[in-house]
């Protein structure tokens, strides 16, 4: 069997709809994207394509991240917005033979997490935060989650 990783990543802190209708990303959502997308960069993570939801906010997201690891495959798909039905890309995860970066949503990535890790996708096992990453890989017996990065890990330097 092929070893893959999906990169689960919650779009950065955006702007209320009140406040920009687009909804962008907030100076601080750009900055933790930066901060995460380097360490990860850092890190020696490389994948061959980015995918995120078309929204602005998951867009700008993805093009940080892309800018960081040097991926020049960027682009939107089908199937991410916050309220989508899981399945839809659980199916596309499990077919998948490359590394993958998924740029998106909550309620929805919660849910595909739960749903390739435990099968049901009603079970939260992960507390996605703005600009987090979560590393999902394919083993014999299924999706481990290997690990999860979030913007307080990666400020907080224990000396």
């Amino acid at each position: 069997m092929v070893v893959v990783s999906v990169y689960l990543v919650q779009h950065g802190k955006a702007f209320d709809e009140s406040v920009d209708p687009e909804r962008r990303l907030t100076p601080d959502g750009i900055r933790e994207s930066e901060l995460i997308a380097n360490y990860l960069a850092g890190l020696g993570i490389s994948v061959p394509k980015i995918v995120h939801s078309g929204k602005t906010r998951a867009r700008q997201t993805a093009e940080i991240f892309a800018k960081y690891l040097g991926v020049a495959n960027v682009e939107v798909a089908d199937g991410l917005n916050p309220n989508d039905d899981p399945t839809i890309w659980a199916q596309r995860i499990n077919e998948l033979t490359s590394d993958l970066m998924i740029v998106g949503h909550l309620p929805h990535l919660s849910r595909l997490t739960s749903l390739l890790v435990m099968g049901n996708p009603n079970i939260r096992i992960v507390e996605f935060r703005y600009s987090s990453v979560l590393k999902l890989t394919r083993t014999n017996e299924g999706w481990v989650i290997s690990w999860f990065i979030t913007p307080g890990l990666v400020q907080f330097r224990p000396s």
